[in-house]
């Protein structure tokens, strides 16, 4: 993954609001199995457990609650350039 996919921000941003990955995507409209290869692709990208399961629910480990703050601003800043065009 050589730039950073700001849909995978929007899954991983969803999948810890909601604490789970198949809550996350029938709101995105995509399958389970698509939402966590997402983030398992985020973990990839740098090497760091985002997010911890615990039994059925998903939260965020300390880097995942960074990233989460990043993933925030940017869907903030896109939405802004949206609303100006």
């Amino acid at each position: 993954m050589r730039h950073l996919n700001p849909d995978f921000l929007q899954a991983f941003a969803l999948v810890c609001e909601l604490g789970s990955f198949s809550a996350a995507a029938e709101r995105l409209g995509l399958s389970q199995p698509a939402v966590s290869l997402q983030v398992r692709q985020l973990e990839q990208r740098y090497g760091l457990r985002l997010l911890e399961r615990v039994g059925r629910h998903v939260l965020p480990t300390a880097a995942g609650e960074d990233l989460l703050a990043h993933a925030r601003g940017v869907a903030g800043a896109l939405a802004a350039a949206d609303d100006s065009m």
